[in-house]
């Protein structure tokens, strides 16, 4: 008997056991990266899962999701908009957006999207961002939204983020596509920035081809400069050598009338020296040696 009770005990123990390994084997949730598992009830508090796996313990707690998915919204304007300078217009913009990761935001969040899809998620933030665009297309001009568009998108993202941020939400880009007037506003500015950068391209041009006309008369006065250099100290070569040579020529016939000069007097003394010595009276003899002086 007392055989039977501790056999029957055994059972009971291992069938406890069993039982409370399947209720935590259907308690074992994992949840994927773009959704948040928040386990709550049976711990004050909640417990978050992301893109990892926990236990929920049936009856005692629950399984809600929340969506972390990026949601793509079109934002339009539903009517015209005045501008700051009072041009009524449209405007359509591509943003992008989902829940925030941090803590705060999650929790935030999960009270105002828990078990809902992304389209719910979307209109509602499509309403907040459309406010705060008709916010700021109401502080600037047009010609300063269209051509900054950039500038414009931004200020929309700066004023709209806070709302987003207290719904849990981030706004991960914003893109304006259009700005729609139905008066040809926007047409007509865009004529008049043509005809503008038509004319700054003609004065480009022209001031273009003015610069390579100075240009080129700047070469050909540095070219003519030159040559005039050139041709002037050939000229003064040329005339250092006709000096030159005519020096030379001087300088030649001086010599060669020296020499003759000296030729002659050579010739002189020697016809003197060759005639006989005579022997005559003193004054005789004076007589001839006269006669070479003449």
């Amino acid at each position: 008997m007392e055989f039977v009770f501790e056999h029957a005990t055994m059972i009971a123990v291992i069938a406890v056991v069993v039982i409370i390994l399947a209720i935590l084997a259907s308690g074992y949730v994992k949840a994927p990266p773009d959704t948040a598992f928040i386990i709550s009830g049976f711990q004050k508090g909640q417990r978050i899962l992301i893109g990892k796996a926990g236990i929920k313990l049936p009856f005692f707690e629950r399984l809600d999701k929340l969506s972390l998915k990026l949601v793509a919204i079109d934002v339009k304007t539903s009517d015209a908009v005045p501008t700051a300078d009072y041009i009524n217009i449209q405007v359509d913009a591509a943003v992008n957006i989902k829940v925030g990761d941090e803590p705060q935001k999650l929790q935030k969040a999960s009270q105002n999207f828990l078990n809902r899809d992304s389209e719910y998620i979307a209109k509602v933030a499509r309403e907040v961002l459309e406010g705060n665009m008709r916010e700021i297309v109401g502080k600037m001009r047009l010609e300063e939204m269209v051509s900054d568009r950039q500038k414009f998108a931004e200020l929309v993202k700066e004023n709209a983020e806070p709302d987003l941020a207290a719904m849990g939400l981030d706004i991960i880009s914003f893109n304006v596509q259009n700005f729609v007037d139905s008066n040809q506003v926007i047409e007509n500015l865009g004529i008049d920035n043509i005809v503008k950068i038509k004319k700054s391209a003609a004065i480009a041009r022209a001031n273009s081809e003015k610069e390579i006309k100075i240009a080129q008369a700047r070469a050909n006065k540095e070219a003519n400069d030159e040559r005039v250099l050139a041709e002037t100290e050939i000229a003064k070569k040329n005339n250092d050598l006709a000096i030159k040579s005519a020096e030379l020529k001087k300088e030649s016939k001086r010599q060669r009338q020296m020499q003759r000069t000296r030729f002659r007097k050579s010739s002189r003394e020697k016809s003197w020296k060759s005639l006989p010595r005579m022997r005559t009276s003193p004054v005789r003899s004076v007589r001839l040696s006269s006669v070479p002086e003449k």
